[in-house]
Order: structure tokens, then C-alpha cells, then sequence
């Protein structure tokens, strides 16, 4: 690149310059040699960048299927960082694309599908955190005391009296004493006879009476007593029983509800036939009854409260150590993440395995090329060896100079790789003695030879791609000349360089450069416009149609409101100074005094029309006068009252 840098470089700061190698033409065989070589090197140099694309084309196709697949595992955090947002604490330190997608592909996958839901641990994480994160009382157990009479013998017994007497034995024939038990309560012991309570006939005599209360003898009374008794307690017993509901515990799960449910509906229902039972038995002592035996639905409720009772214990001790919860909940969430997200996370994993696949043949193809490359590169430079000098650059640079016309100095070998500026009356301080021109001239010349040549003896030459920045800035018009026509024929016209890129300010070092001929300009050249403004750079394609001359480009400024004040204003006086100075003839000062622009708000304006240094131009940012409007407004006001509102139409489009 040639800029000011390249001067700073090579020469501001140096007098030696330093050598330039190029390759000897003295040498036939090497230089055969270097030409063979060289189309190997460049084969292998193909095989490269070919190579080069196969291993961005993979990687390529890595980030491909790491973004498709990242952005299928971002569906967790969306889903959980919103929402309820119970289970988002399991995301913590994880809400990044790539922090995710890493963390959950090095996951194990369990063998079996999680038991649980999400749901559930969104109940657990519920359950210790928040106002409902409440400790909870174990259940009692049951305690089933009427078990025992629901086993008592007595409810199988016959009971039926004593058995002695020709009464006892007519009843016992009969199978009715239940029957005339009853009876016995509405018999009288002081009447003698009596009415029957059966018959209405008066049958019953005393003795009557004393034989069959002499069947319901002291045995057949406590038998009776016992039944009783049973039956209070029973009845108490079982009433006093404490069945709670829990339907509307948070721990306990619907199937033990419901499980709950159906053992306390048994039971109730089992208690209260066995009410009946007994009270029958109690009504006729004689008769069997069997009592259902309840311990079954009594052990299914209290396996039932020992279920809910460990879940009780269970939360209680979650709720005293919540990082350990929390934590195993976390653990558990990402297991579940893992299985449900396996599809995405196997089928990337399978893709990543091939790919890497073909990216290790890829690098050892590239290490095997590289080899190949090293080899070449070093086979080149041993031949370039014997074939480079400096000589022929300093021939170069020397008749560049006498081309130009410049005879006043030249460049000398200094050393065994530099050369230095020399001139006849000052050897020692040559180079300092040089204008800024000449300097530039000879810096020029040097930069030709150094694109040309090599920095160093062993270098192998590769592609160039030129950069020549306005090298004409402080040169006189037949240096641009020449300049102009060096870069012609020793850049543009030459394709040994990839690329060449020129940029200047001089319309006239420009058309020096591009092509006359249409054709061969839209083949070899690309033209662009940079602007620059207050909003920044800008470069754009431009035809060669486009180019304006530099009163056209003062135009071209003013009419751009993000230009710099104080570069504007500078264009607009150089307008009016070129078009009535020099085309019309009219003293610049004096097309100022017309009375449209004696206003106020043209104070501004024409002060800075006026001034005598364009430079002083820089002042609008000081006092912050600048109005785009109002100048614009001035400007248009000069042509119109002095006749040309036309010409300043047509400029204004």
C-alpha cells in the first residue's frame, strides 16, 4: 500500500533503502526451474484453497446443525422463564443458547422414561416455596376396638332358655321361644287365669306362668345382657370413630382419594349392617346372625394413612432442607429434559460424529497439502537464490528518474542489501536535501520495484493485490503526468497484480488514468465515488458519465445538508467567485451590494462570502451562525437579482 505510512516507513524515518530482489535473467536453467516449480506450487495452492472451502463448508454445516438444534433445546427456557415460572429456578446460570445447548447434550440419557410429569414437580416446587409452604401433622392410625365384639361366638349362639319341663320342651318343639318371650311382658304374675296375650282366652294359670318363666332361666338373661351390652358399645364404639377427609390434602394423589374413599364408604356401610344384625339378634336371641368383620377395610384405611403419612413426612423434611430439594428437583427436571429432548439431541449428536469425521480427513488432507506447499516454497527459494540481485531495481529506479527528467540525483548499492540517495555535491545527507516532489517521486519509483521484487532473497512470490493512495497530493503537473502514466503502465496495464485499487482527489490525475476506450474500461476498471459527511462514509459505483468537474462538485456539496458548515459555505463562495470572476467577468465584491441581501439574516452569509481567506471558512463552528436554509436562500438570491435564476436552477437539480 502506498500512503503516507509507506513514506514514514521507507523513508521519513530511513536514508538506507532497503534492498529490492528480483529475479536475474542470467540464469536460464533456475530461472526454467523457478517457472516449473512455481506451476507446481501453484497446483498445490489450488489444492488449498479447495480445501480451505471443504473445511468452511464443514464447519459451516457444524453451526448449521448446532443452531438448528440449539434452537429446538431454547423451547425449555421460553417455556419455564415464563408463565407460572415455578420450575425456572432450575434454569439458573443457563439462560444463554450456548450455556444451554451445552449443558443439556452432556447429559446421560436415563434407560427408562421418568416416572413423573412436569406437573408434579411443579407440585413439589409448590409445595416448599410460597405462603403454602406450610409443614403438615402426621394422621392417626385407626384405632378399631369394636373388632373384638364383631368376633364374639355369642352371635352364632342359639339362645334359647332352660330346656327341663314339658313347657320348655313344647317351646323347644315349637321353635318359638323368641315368640313367647315377647309374650311374657304382657302376662300379670298376681292374676290367675288370665287372658292369653296370643289367644284372648283365659288359659294362663300361675303355674302356667312359672313354667315357661322358668325357661327363660338366669343364663338366658345374661346371654340377653351381653347382646345389650354389644350393642352399646358397638354403636358407640363406632360412632366415636374419626374417618378425616382427605380429599383436600395437597400431598395426597387422586387415586389415594379415591382409594381412601371407597375403604371409608366399606366401612360406614359394614358398621351399619352390623347394627342391624345385632339388634335382630337382640330381638330374637334364638336366631344365628353373622356380623361382617370389618379388619379388612380397617387395614386397608390405615395402609392408606401410613402412605399419606410417609408423603407427610416426606414434604415435611423437603420443606426443612429446601437446597436439597430444590436441587434434586433441578436434577430430575433436566433428566426429563433430556429424555423428551433425545430426538433433537441424538439425531445432532449422529450429524456432529459424521462431520467431525470429515473434518479430521479434511485437516490431515490439509497437513498433507501444507506439507507440499512448505516443500515447494522452500525448493523455490533455494533457486531464487541463485538468481536475485538488487542491481536491476536500482537500473529501474535510476531510469525511472532520467524518464521523469530528474538528473539531480540517484540511487547507489550501499552495503550488501540497501541503497541509498546520492547526489554529486552531497553524499553524506542526500535524502534530506530532497523536496517534498522529489521525494515523492523517488518513493514512488521504490514502491514500483518493491511490488515487482521481494523483500528479502528467499521469499516466494505470491498474488498482489496494490493500493496507491493520491500519490500526486504535492507534486506539479508534469509529475502528475508522469506518475499518472507510470501507474498506467506499470500497474493497470499489467497483470501480474490481482488487483489494483487507486484513489485521489484530482479530477485530472483521474482521467489520466482510466481507459479512454469504453470497452477496455467496463473490462479492466471498476469506478466509485467515496463521500463523506456527517452521517460518515459512503462508497458507491459510479459511471464514468457521472464525473463532474470541480464547479459541478461545489454544486453537488451545498446541496447536501449533512456536509460540514464550514465546507459548504467554502463551496458557495467558490461558486460565486468562479462564475462571475471568471465567466462573466464581474468583480467578485460587488455582487454582494444588491439590496435583497442587505437583511438581517444575511449578516452571516455575506460575512462569509466576503472574507478574503477561504480558510477562515472554519469560524461557522465557532459562533454557531451556520443556517443551511439561509445560505442556501443567499446563494439563490445572487444569481436571481444579477439575472441567472436559469443557471441557478439548472445547477440546483
Amino acid at each position: 500500500m502506498y500512503n503516507q505510512s509507506f513514506l514514514n516507513d521507507y523513508f521519513y524515518e530511513e536514508d538506507n533503502l532497503r534492498g529490492i530482489f528480483t529475479l536475474s535473467k542470467e540464469n536460464k536453467v533456475a530461472l526454467q526451474q523457478i517457472e516449473a516449480e512455481t506451476k507446481e506450487l501453484e497446483k498445490y495452492l489450488t489444492a488449498q484453497q479447495e480445501n480451505s472451502k471443504r473445511a468452511s463448508e464443514n464447519t459451516a454445516k457444524l453451526d448449521q446443525e448446532k443452531t438448528k438444534a440449539s434452537g429446538k433445546v431454547w423451547e425449555i427456557k421460553t417455556k419455564f422463564t415464563g408463565g407460572d415460572r415455578v420450575l425456572e429456578f432450575c434454569l439458573e446460570s443457563l439462560k444463554r443458547t450456548e450455556l444451554l445447548f451445552h449443558y443439556i447434550i452432556g447429559l446421560p440419557l436415563s434407560e427408562d422414561a421418568p416416572s413423573y410429569t412436569i406437573d408434579d414437580l411443579k407440585s413439589e416446587a409448590s409445595s416448599i416455596e410460597g405462603e403454602g409452604a406450610a409443614t403438615y401433622t402426621r394422621i392417626p392410625t385407626l384405632s378399631a376396638g369394636w373388632l373384638t365384639i364383631e368376633a364374639d361366638s355369642i352371635w352364632s349362639k342359639i339362645i334359647v332358655g332352660s330346656q327341663e319341663g314339658s313347657v320348655a320342651e313344647f317351646i323347644a318343639k315349637t321353635r318359638n321361644s323368641d315368640w313367647v318371650k315377647q309374650g311374657l311382658q304382657y302376662i300379670s304374675d298376681d292374676k290367675d287365669p288370665q287372658a292369653c296375650p296370643f289367644c284372648q282366652k283365659e288359659t294362663i294359670t300361675k303355674n302356667i306362668i312359672y313354667s315357661i318363666r322358668q325357661v327363660f332361666d338366669e343364663d338366658y338373661e345374661q346371654d340377653v345382657k351381653k347382646l345389650e351390652s354389644f350393642k352399646i358399645r358397638y354403636e358407640a364404639l363406632t360412632s366415636g370413630m374419626t374417618l378425616q377427609d382427605i380429599s383436600n390434602s395437597p400431598l395426597a394423589s387422586k387415586k389415594l382419594v379415591e382409594a381412601w374413599n371407597i375403604a371409608s364408604e366399606a366401612l360406614k356401610a359394614s358398621v351399619r349392617e352390623n347394627i342391624l344384625h345385632i339388634g335382630n339378634k337382640i330381638k330374637s336371641p334364638s336366631t344365628q346372625v353373622v356380623l361382617t368383620d370389618t379388619q379388612s377395610a380397617v387395614d386397608v384405611i390405615n395402609d392408606l394413612i401410613a402412605d399419606l403419612n410417609v408423603l407427610i413426612e416426606t414434604h415435611n423434611d423437603k420443606l426443612a432442607n429446601k437446597k436439597k430439594t430444590r436441587d434434586d428437583i433441578r436434577s430430575r427436571f433436566w433428566a426429563l429434559m433430556r429424555w423428551d429432548y433425545d430426538q433433537t439431541i441424538s439425531a445432532y449428536s449422529q450429524l456432529t460424529l459424521d462431520l467431525k469425521g470429515e473434518a479430521s480427513k479434511i485437516s490431515q488432507e490439509a497437513t498433507r497439502i501444507g506439507a507440499d506447499v512448505t516443500a515447494s516454497n522452500g525448493k523455490l527459494a533455494a533457486l531464487r537464490k541463485q538468481t536475485v540481485n538488487i542491481e536491476e531495481s536500482i537500473e529501474n529506479i535510476n531510469a525511472g528518474l532520467v524518464e521523469i527528467g530528474i538528473d539531480g540525483f540517484s540511487v547507489v548499492p550501499y552495503g550488501e542489501n540497501f541503497y541509498r540517495i546520492s547526489r554529486a555535491a552531497d553524499q553524506a545527507n542526500a535524502f534530506h536535501s530532497l523536496s517534498e516532489g522529489e521525494k515523492t517521486v523517488i518513493s514512488f519509483l521504490y514502491f514500483m520495484e518493491l511490488c515487482k521484487g521481494q523483500k528479502t532473497a528467499a521469499a516466494v512470490p505470491q498474488p498482489k493485490v496494490v493500493v496507491i493512495d493520491d500519490p500526486i497530493s504535492s507534486l506539479s503537473h508534469l509529475y502528475v503526468f508522469n506518475i499518472g502514466q507510470l501507474i498506467k503502465k506499470y500497474f493497470i496495464n499489467d497483470k501480474m497484480y490481482a488487483q489494483v485499487f487507486v484513489l485521489t482527489h484530482s479530477l485530472y490525475f483521474f482521467y489520466e488514468l482510466t481507459h479512454t476506450s469504453s470497452e477496455k474500461r467496463a473490462e479492466t476498471q471498476h469506478l466509485f465515488r467515496v463521500f463523506k459527511n456527517t452521517n460518515g462514509s459512503a462508497v458507491i459505483p459510479m459511471k464514468y458519465e457521472e464525473i463532474q468537474n470541480d464547479y459541478q462538485s461545489y454544486w453537488s456539496i451545498i446541496k447536501d445538508q449533512a456536509s460540514p458548515p464550514a465546507l459548504i459555505a467554502n463551496c458557495m463562495r467558490n461558486i460565486v467567485e468562479y462564475f462571475f470572476n471568471f465567466v462573466q467577468k464581474k468583480d467578485f465584491n460587488n455582487v454582494f451590494q444588491k439590496p435583497a441581501l442587505s437583511g438581517d439574516k444575511f449578516t452571516a452569509f455575506y460575512r462569509y462570502m466576503n472574507r478574503e481567506s477561504h480558510s477562515l471558512g472554519q469560524n461557522i463552528f465557532d459562533i454557531k451562525e451556520f443556517d443551511h436554509n439561509v445560505f442556501k436562500e443567499g446563494l439563490r438570491l445572487i444569481f436571481e437579482e444579477c439575472g441567472y435564476a436559469e443557471h441557478y436552477q439548472a445547477m440546483s437539480k
